[in-house]
Formats: C-alpha cells, structure tokens, sequence
C-alpha cells in the first residue's frame, strides 16, 4: 500500500509517499524535516522541543499505524492551547456488525502543514465482563409481562431474529408474538422486556459510561440488534452500539464531561434470558481507534 503525506506552505507544496520514505529509510533530507519542524517548533515550550522533534518524525516516517497514531496524540499533548485545535482528524467505522472485526479508517491532520493518506487500525479494545453483569436495579419495575415498554420501542428499532433455517427476520409489532413471545416462560417475558427495550439498552451505555469515562456514550449512539433462541430456549440477544461524534459536538461534550478522550467507537454486549428468566451479561466490550 502506498501512503503519502501532503506537506505545503506559502513557498512549496510536495508529497511524500513511504515508498520514498523505505527507500532512503536512514537518510532522510534534513532540508524537508527541518522546513516543517521550522514552520511549528514555536508551538512547544522549551523542554519539550528536541522530544516533540523526534515525535513528529516518527509521525512522519513510522510504517506502523499505532506508532503514527501514539505520534500525533503526543505531539498534541505537548503542544501550547493555542495550537491543540490544529490537531484534527476524520474518522469512519469501517464495521459494525461484529467488535471484533471492527476497523477504523482515519486521516490524521497538524493544520495545512500535514495530512495523512487514509490510513486503518483495529483499535484498543476494552473488556468489562467482570464489572458489567447484569441490568442495574433501576431497571426492575420495567420487569413487565404484558412487554409494553418493549412493544413501544419495537417499531423505532432494527431487531432481527436468528435461527437455522431461515434468512434474519426483522421483529415487528405484527411477528414478535408468533416469533418469540408465544415460544418463552411468563419470566422471560418480564426480562426480555428490560434487556430488548430501551430499558435495557440505556443502562448498559450508562453502565460502560461508568467504567470507561473517555468513551462518549452520551449522544444517543447507533444501535443493531440481533437474537435468537438456543436449543435450551434461551433467549440470547446481541447488540452492537457504535459512535461517531462530529469535532465541535465533541468539543461542547467535553467542557461538560472533561474526561471524555475518544469521539469514535463500536461496543458489543451480549445477554442471555435463560428459560427461568435469570437475565446476565455474558459480554461487554468497547473498542477506539485511540486517537485523541
């Protein structure tokens, strides 16, 4: 793959791709780094110039995505307010059927002076089984047989249904009788209509926003679901949240939520309603691309 950088100013405009990078790997031209560290060495204090030097050489000339993306949130950290706006970056989630094959496709930019090509990662990806388990208390008084929170939401959600033998069924008002409701206990009925509801859905973000502040799970995020019933008539329901805030909403969120580190991710969580209506968390996870 061939990844260039846009280097350009009042007096020139080049690119550079890496494999003009790998070709003279050790002996870059001191001329082009020295003409862009020139144009942004007065946006570092003192101590830090000569560390964030090397810094925006690695950014430059690393071929290892993660050590670009270290780069950049580095440069940025060590950079006077004035000039931390300049840092920006656009971002798509290549993904979002399943977290673990989610990928995250950015352009990393400082300004005029430096744009990436499109470059991709896997992301970091935190794991919160052991904290998250099961709904909060607060969702126990949505414990409804008659589904009425659930049958409110069903038309304002993508829920497909699963099975062996059939193509992945949408679930509407006029099939989830037929197609899920008929066929569970009168207490999976009460859990199901928690974990399939926006009941359900509100406090596991609410509960992953708790264990990961950086994550922005306060803007209402995307959201597909899946379920199907087991051999055992469990009731097995996967959803997958996924975020991508704008630059200036995530700026006025984190005047509020000062915590908040990452505008983009996907989630999943798995949960499990088994025949006697016992509903757990069986897994939770957040993946970021780790740009900040």
């Amino acid at each position: 793959m061939t990844t260039a950088f846009n280097i350009s100013g009042s007096l020139f405009s080049r690119e550079i791709t890496f494999n003009e990078i790998e070709e003279i790997k050790n002996n870059i031209k001191p001329n082009e780094i020295k003409t862009l560290w020139d144009k942004i060495v007065d946006w570092f204090l003192g101590t830090d110039k000569e560390n964030a030097k090397e810094t925006l050489s690695t950014l430059m000339n690393s071929d290892d995505v993660n050590k670009k993306i270290e780069a950049f949130n580095q440069l940025k950290s060590m950079v006077s307010p004035a000039f931390k706006e300049l840092f920006t970056y656009t971002i798509e989630i290549d993904d979002t059927s399943d977290t673990n094959d989610t990928s995250f496709s950015f352009v990393l930019s400082i300004g005029e002076l430096i744009s990436t090509e499109k470059l991709s990662t896997q992301g970091k990806t935190i794991e919160m089984e052991d904290k998250i388990k099961t709904f909060t208390e607060r969702c126990d008084n949505q414990r409804d047989i008659k589904l009425g929170q659930l049958k409110l939401d069903i038309p304002r959600s993508n829920v497909f249904l699963f099975n062996d033998s059939k193509e992945p069924e949408r679930i509407t008002l006029e099939n989830i009788d037929n197609h899920l409701v008929n066929k569970i206990s009168e207490e999976q009925k009460k859990s199901l209509n928690v974990a399939l509801s926006q009941t359900g859905m509100i406090d596991i973000c609410d509960q992953i926003y708790q264990n990961a502040k950086e994550i922005p799970m306060l803007c209402s995020p995307n959201k597909t679901i899946s379920l199907f019933l087991d051999n055992l008539n469990n009731v097995i329901i996967n959803m997958n949240f996924f975020n991508n805030i704008d630059e200036n909403t995530y700026v006025k969120y984190k005047e509020i939520y000062p915590d908040l580190r990452h505008r983009c991710f996907s989630a999943n969580a798995t949960v499990e309603i088994d025949s006697n209506g016992y509903c757990s968390i069986t897994r939770v996870n957040v993946t970021h691309p780790g740009i900040e």
